[in-house]
């Protein structure tokens, strides 16, 4: 029987750049190597054409340090029943998994379930429509997506299960007609400055290099702000290009090399962590325009610190929002850390927003990405914190949201609540809570009249920013998280008129958020109880259920919460103001909001 060993490595695909192979085809043994888990990925949107097998191994070349081992989850959908043996162990920075039968089995759903293993083993899947790829590079239209249906550029529709195996065909080969009736959507490929230089070719450029739906998008559930470095130990590295691929150099040597494809890597962004920021050199693109936007889209989408002359018409397909965010900032926003911050997080808002996955679809013409809704638990013993409550849940934006206001103990009839809630233009539900009812029932009360997917939990005098809901939405979206938040970063001491920042470090999986960020998916919250009957502790209480259970805490970043402090005993959580002047990183005299807060005393 054959042996099959196949590639995918620097945005190369053997599978669909022209190996053909027989998904019911039966062979000894099939090894698929992958340079990255990013690169991983794509073998699984091309899953569906490897052959069975009985031993398959799966061998991934270098993973960043804080990848946990990726141990296989052997669902029963999977039919493994020929399953004999599994191994994974590290091989040198990368990883090997063999997995082994007593009879041949499909090596496609081995490939799949290693590659979802690095993301905890998580259900991860892909809004509609289903996909249909064919032709060269295609499988970065549809990164991790193994539903997805592979196709001759030429046609026609594959059948699967008695139906059309797709509902979108994405061809990168238009030099053949499509055979049969289909949705197609045809994109010829990254243009080169030489076809564009050649007669008629700055149609190319004028036609619709400004358009970022030309551009594959960015596989954002593996290039993304996980593992940002808040404090750089490094200088300021150069984007620029060196025999004609893309490379950030630092001190002189390069750090890394970029797929001629311009897909940048989870390995790319891990070796420029430490930089302060990139600085692009837009007069060396001679890659093409398309291959130098996917490039500084997937490092802006990892939140990469990035700072340019004026951003060339030639590389308008970043689309508007980006374009903006690169010539308005000066090289001296890396200067300091905060500043720094901000600027990454406006630039990965912005690129994982116009250049990730399920916007690229929607902007394809498919189904909108899917927007949860959010319940925002609030409760309050205290009537003259309403109408700030309210306030701070209402300026959320970029997010689909109801409040549910738990008044505990508060009457409903209270001038200033009544006031408050009359004046509240969001959906809301009120729940008037016994003076009696401990907090923990309080909010369970509440969840119970909620009707969100997700369930927010806000406390009543801390600010939030406007972005606050809307930047862990993207997080849970790039992390598949169960539980989201942040870690109280910024702390006003209202008893001392003082403003502390404290280091910390953010984009991680975590044991502890701050109790007023907490964000958790409904089925997490149903499987542990929510929250336990006490009158404190019930933040901690729920996040140590979550963990026990085999749930993950992700932890974004933390410009965009203050935690409000006044005498101990106004606080369930009653730790004295001292521990709060612990660890800063720098404090102020006053309220010192940052720039992402958008509150008045901040800097714009």
């Amino acid at each position: 029987m054959t042996t099959y060993t196949i590639g995918f490595e620097d945005g190369g695909d053997d599978l669909d750049g022209g190996l053909r192979l027989d998904p019911e085809a039966e062979v000894a043994e099939v090894t698929v190597v992958a340079k990255t888990p990013t690169d991983l990925r794509r073998a699984m949107t091309l899953q569906s054409t490897l052959p069975k097998a009985s031993k398959v191994s799966v061998v991934i070349a270098e993973a960043p340090y804080w990848f946990t081992a990726p141990n296989p989850s052997l669902t029963p959908a999977h039919r493994w029943r020929a399953l004999t043996e599994v191994r994974t162990f590290k091989k040198g920075s990368g990883w090997q998994v063999d997995v082994t039968f007593n009879a041949p089995t499909p090596s496609g759903r081995v490939v799949t379930a290693v590659a979802r293993a690095f993301s905890g083993n998580r259900l991860e899947a892909i809004a509609s429509p289903v996909p249909v790829v064919a032709g060269p590079g295609a499988a970065h239209w549809r990164p991790g997506d193994p539903n997805a249906a592979v196709a001759d550029p030429a046609g026609p529709m594959p059948i699967r299960i008695g139906a059309p195996a797709g509902d979108l065909v994405v061809r990168t080969d238009v030099s053949v007609p499509w055979a049969g009736d289909a949705v197609l959507a045809d994109r010829s490929g990254s243009p080169s400055w030489e076809e564009i230089g050649r007669p008629g070719g700055e149609k190319l450029l004028a036609a619709g290099l400004t358009d970022p739906a030309l551009v594959p998008p960015v596989d954002d559930r593996s290039v993304n702000p996980i593992g940002f470095v808040s404090v750089p130990t490094q200088g300021v590295g150069e984007l620029t290009v060196v025999d004609d691929a893309w490379v950030i150099r630092y001190d002189g040597a390069v750090l890394t090399r970029i797929a001629a494809s311009g897909a940048v890597t989870v390995m790319d962004v891990n070796r420029v962590r430490k930089l302060r920021g990139v600085t692009i050199d837009w007069r060396r693109g001679h890659t093409g325009p398309l291959t130098a936007v996917r490039v500084v889209a997937g490092l802006a989408a990892a939140g990469v610190p990035l700072v340019c002359d004026h951003v060339p018409a030639w590389a308008g397909a970043l689309g508007p929002g980006l374009v903006a965010l690169l010539d308005a900032a000066p090289a001296s926003v890396l200067d300091d850390d905060l500043t720094r911050e901000e600027h990454s997080i406006r630039l990965r808002r912005r690129a994982l927003r116009d250049h990730g996955v399920k916007e690229r679809w929607a902007r394809m013409g498919a189904v909108g990405s899917y927007l949860p809704t959010t319940s925002i638990l609030l409760a309050t013993r205290r009537p003259d914190q309403v109408a700030f409550a309210l306030e701070q849940a209402g300026r959320q934006r970029e997010a689909d949201l109801e409040v549910v206001l738990a008044l505990h103990g508060v009457p409903r009839e209270h001038p200033g609540v009544a006031a408050a809630i009359e004046k509240f233009d969001r959906p809301l539900t009120v729940y008037q809570a016994p003076h009696a009812q401990v907090f923990g029932s309080v909010l369970n009360a509440a969840a119970e009249r909620a009707s969100g997917s997700m369930l927010l939990k806000m406390d009543d005098d801390d600010w939030y920013g406007p972005d606050f809901l809307a930047d862990l939405l993207l997080a849970h979206s790039y992390t598949g998280a169960d539980v989201l938040g942040t870690s109280p970063e910024f702390v006003y001491l209202a008893a001392i008129d003082v403003t502390v920042h404290h280091q910390q470090i953010t984009e991680q999986v975590t044991n502890f958020i701050a109790g007023g960020t907490i964000l958790t998916t409904r089925s997490a919250f149903d499987a542990v109880g929510g929250f336990r009957p006490l009158p404190r502790s019930v933040d901690t209480q729920f996040q140590h259920a979550v963990q026990v259970a085999g749930g993950t805490i992700y932890r974004g970043h933390g410009l965009g919460y203050i935690l409000r402090r006044g005498k101990a005993a106004e606080h369930t959580w009653r730790e004295p103001i001292g521990t709060f002047l612990k660890r800063n990183k720098r404090q102020w005299r006053g309220f010192r909001p940052n720039a992402l807060m958008e509150l008045p005393g901040g800097r714009s």
